[in-house]
């Protein structure tokens, strides 16, 4: 009987197939176990993952839910139920604990811990918030059509609704824009140019669909206003209107041309309250509408019906603004006001030069105070810009924000809230109103302003678990 010689040849194939079988079959089985074990727990340190953020969550909110617990917070007290002292359960998959601790900058630290409920598996979260009631140079409650009258430095542009930039606006990089819409530009100087989808940002200078916007706060008119009426400054006008006297003089004879000032602040050196005298932040406010009117005769005229103001400005109706400022002084510059003015134009960027912007002092560095009315800085080609401030503190318009073609283009030191239009008749890159923002502006408030610092993962504590 003779053999096919193809047969052994076959036969010594299939030995070899499922030795080879024999090995990787065992492989592979032990990879899919392994595999599996491992996507069990990334699956578990997922959930825990989520159960720390939910606990930050759920501190942050407790922080905010009233402005007593969060003077408790900020002043280092601690509250039950938010010092690791109790455990959470109502997160199906596991459990977690918060802790919230003051900073000392009023601002407070919250530690949210996660544990998997299989594995105890635990993973912790820290983030820091920072109780900011006024978080930005240039407010609205809606969306943001921002007009060549303004002009803003050192602090983030932030909307509730779209940012919408006029051509003037447009042509200045600076500072940075969140939105929680989408921020557009200009044809020649466009930002967004696909709206609310990806990508949303340039990672230099502006944010659209941005969801960590804070909210806006719910100003306590009726505190404000009784802090006018104590001071003597509510419903105030010039040098005398109505009975309502800005000064203790019987006239206001002697200055200038102008006898008798209708509806302006007068001649800042002679009204008793003058910051150039006293100090104190006054709240000014006004339940209608307010005209600022005057003309600027120099720093050692006495003529100059100018605006000098210090405190907080509160008029529910339109504001209109004649008048140059002339409050001159030093203040502090915001300590991270470079981050906002890391791009200048379309083109150019923050270099180790200085004075490219106000209170620059080289690459990423600024100066810890600024001499308003002194300092100067460089600004579309030339130099020498300074600021003629009438404003120190915060300024809230509830109508219309009227700027004229002719003495209006004072500064503001501290932010501007402007419930309905801007009406800049003059304003050019050469005309406007410079905001110079102050971060460390209180108001008396409804509700709770917390603007995330920082957000990172951490070790989890060695405490034992309630």
């Amino acid at each position: 009987m003779n053999l096919h010689p193809r047969r052994g040849q076959i036969l010594i194939g299939v030995i070899l197939v499922m030795l080879v079988l024999s090995i990787i079959v065992p492989a592979i089985v032990l990879w899919v176990q392994q595999e599996s074990k491992i996507s069990v727990k990334d699956r578990q340190s997922t959930t825990a993952f989520h159960l720390a953020e939910a606990a930050v969550e759920r501190g942050f909110w407790k922080v905010k839910s009233a402005t007593s617990t969060c003077a408790m917070a900020m002043s280092g007290d601690v509250i039950t139920g938010y010092d690791f002292d109790t455990t959470y359960s109502d997160i199906t998959g596991g459990t977690y604990r918060i802790r919230i601790s003051s900073t000392g900058t009023n601002s407070v630290m919250i530690v949210g811990e996660g544990r998997d409920s299989s594995t105890k598996e635990t993973r912790a979260i820290s983030a820091v918030f920072r109780n900011q009631t006024i978080s930005s140079p240039l407010l609205t409650s809606g969306n943001l059509n921002w007009k060549k009258g303004f002009r803003t430095f050192w602090g983030p542009i932030m909307s509730q609704g779209d940012i919408t930039m006029e051509q003037v606006v447009a042509e200045v990089y600076y500072p940075r824009k969140y939105s929680k819409g989408v921020v557009t530009g200009t044809t020649t100087n466009p930002r967004d140019t696909t709206g609310i989808s990806p990508p949303n940002t340039d990672g230099e200078e502006w944010w659209s669909n941005y969801q960590y916007v804070p909210e806006l706060p719910i100003l306590d008119f009726a505190a404000l206003r009784s802090s006018a009426a104590a001071t003597g400054t509510l419903n105030v006008y010039g040098c005398k209107k109505n009975g309502a006297a800005w000064d203790t003089r019987s006239s206001c004879s002697g200055y200038g041309a102008v006898a008798n000032h209708a509806d302006h602040f007068g001649n800042p050196w002679n009204h008793p309250k003058s910051p150039q005298y006293d100090s104190t932040d006054y709240v000014w406010y006004y339940d209608g509408n307010l005209v600022l009117r005057g003309e600027y005769c120099g720093s050692n005229n006495p003529c100059g019906q100018s605006t000098g103001l210090k405190g907080t400005l509160i008029v529910r109706g339109n504001l209109t603004i004649d008048s140059p400022g002339e409050y001159d002084y030093s203040g502090p510059v915001p300590a991270d006001a470079w981050e906002d003015h890391g791009k200048i134009t379309k083109t150019t960027w923050d270099t180790t030069a200085t004075r490219e912007y106000p209170a620059d002092i080289g690459f990423h560095q600024t100066t810890g105070t600024f001499a308003f009315g002194t300092d100067t800085w460089c600004q579309g080609g030339s130099c020498g810009w300074r600021t003629t401030v009438g404003m120190r503190g915060f300024t809230y318009v509830g109508g219309i924000l009227t700027v004229p073609n002719s003495n209006g283009f004072m500064d503001f030191n501290g932010a501007v809230w402007v419930v309905g239009d801007v009406d800049a008749q003059g304003a050019s890159a050469n005309a406007f109103c410079g905001i110079f923002f102050n971060d460390n502006l209180q108001l008396p408030t409804l509700n709770v302003i917390l603007v995330r610092q920082s957000w990172k993962e951490i070790g989890a504590s060695s405490q034992a678990w309630p």
